[in-house]
């Protein structure tokens, strides 16, 4: 197998400092053959807080190259005129394969999935499940604009999908250390990058590798 190279940071709760931006960059720049992947809670906002009309971490992010990003809690907002305010300043895919439209169509930077071909010729899928903010069966249901599957279910059905487009299949997550593990047993997954847990992990348990940036 070729070398493919995957470079996660996640968590940034609207911290990303210079320094960190250098070496993002740095690390980049180092092999063409390099996708730059955040596992979500980039931006500073809470949950339902979008008072802020365009986050500029998400324009950083965006001028760095960022090839995807799994939608966090931060990113998350039930309706839709609001969530499009959240995500103004990101110019790359917002990955949700989980989230199923209600009422409204969601805005265009949100994807289920993305699929490279690198410069090496490595096919990668990238699948990005979000945390489930809202549940079809719940109350909230009724009014938002939006809803989410269970992350384990999307992901299945999504990697099944794609296993033959892709020499590669990754699960970027912000579902938590303990989904992520449940995601790692799905068959075809090669690999899960996640977040949400705020600590650096590597494991290989049973089923794909996961790894958490911190």
């Amino acid at each position: 197998m070729k070398k493919s190279i995957f470079l996660l940071t996640g968590d940034f709760h609207g911290r990303l400092t210079e320094e960190a931006a250098a070496r993002i960059k740095a690390l980049r720049q180092e092999d063409e053959n390099t996708l730059l992947l955040d596992a979500g809670d980039a931006v500073e906002a809470g949950n339902l807080d979008a008072r802020r009309p365009k986050d500029p971490i998400l324009t950083r992010m965006s001028r760095l190259g960022y090839d995807a990003m799994a939608m966090g809690n931060r990113e998350s907002h039930p309706f839709r005129g609001l969530l499009e305010r959240k995500l103004a300043g990101a110019q790359f895919p917002i990955l949700a394969a989980n989230l199923l439209v209600k009422r409204r169509p969601a805005p265009p930077q949100i994807r289920s999935h993305i699929l490279r071909r690198l410069p090496n010729g490595v096919r990668v899928a990238v699948i990005g499940l979000a945390p489930q903010m809202t549940t079809p069966e719940s109350w909230w249901s009724r009014v938002t604009h939006y809803v989410f599957d269970p992350p384990e279910k999307t992901g299945a059905g999504l990697t099944k999908k794609l296993r033959n487009d892709a020499d590669i299949v990754v699960i970027l997550s912000h579902c938590g250390l303990e989904e992520d593990r449940s995601l790692a047993k799905i068959e075809g997954v090669d690999l899960v990058l996640g977040g949400h847990s705020h600590t650096a992990v590597y494991e290989r348990e049973e089923g794909a590798p996961i790894l958490h940036s911190g």
